[in-house]
């Protein structure tokens, strides 16, 4: 696989960490540079890690973990977004953020999935797109938390509102792509 591509599955894998990075923003009352760091280094590990698990089991668990996996990206994501709209009643009383370790579990299944691909791929250097994808949803993390917090800081707990709703069409929208 070249540079190019890898790049861009990269991008692609990134894209559910950067949206919910931008609901994590919007849940911050004041952003500090450890909320924007602690929300990146999460979700960078989470999406290198994946990969690298789904490489080392290759194809022996992926019949079985392919049967249930989008059902528990679902469950995580709507579990968390209702918990956001929940606390978004009492926006700008306290510092809210969602348990982001779980989240980094459910926007990373996908990377597993890429891994189980990448076992498939000869000669792959492993841990060159393992640090690629890390790296590139290190920083469109960062992105997204600065973003949110902006765009809570407009718009309020409104915007809370949003990023729940977000997140329970991430995950309903997994598992419509799943199913279908």
């Amino acid at each position: 696989m070249n540079f190019t591509a890898l790049f861009f599955i990269s991008i692609g894998l990134a894209m559910d960490a950067f949206a919910v990075s931008l609901t994590e923003g919007i849940s911050l009352k004041r952003l500090h540079i450890k909320s924007i760091l602690r929300v990146a280094l999460v979700f960078g590990i989470f999406q290198g890690f994946m990969p690298l698990l789904g490489w080392a089991i290759g194809g022996l668990f992926y019949d079985k973990i392919a049967r249930f996996d989008h059902w528990i990206a679902f469950g995580l994501l709507v579990l968390i977004g209702i918990k956001m709209i929940i606390d978004a009643r009492e926006f700008g009383n306290c510092e809210k953020t969602s348990n982001i370790i779980v989240l980094g579990i459910a926007t990373s299944v996908d990377a597993l999935a890429v891994g189980f691909f990448f076992s498939l791929l000869p000669g792959l250097n492993i841990y060159l797109s393992i640090a690629v994808i890390g790296v590139i949803t290190f920083i469109l993390s960062s992105v997204g938390v600065y973003l949110g917090n902006k765009v809570g800081q407009l718009l309020g707990a409104k915007a809370e509102y949003a990023g729940g709703i977000i997140l329970i069409g991430m995950g309903v929208n997994i598992l419509i792509q799943h199913l279908t």
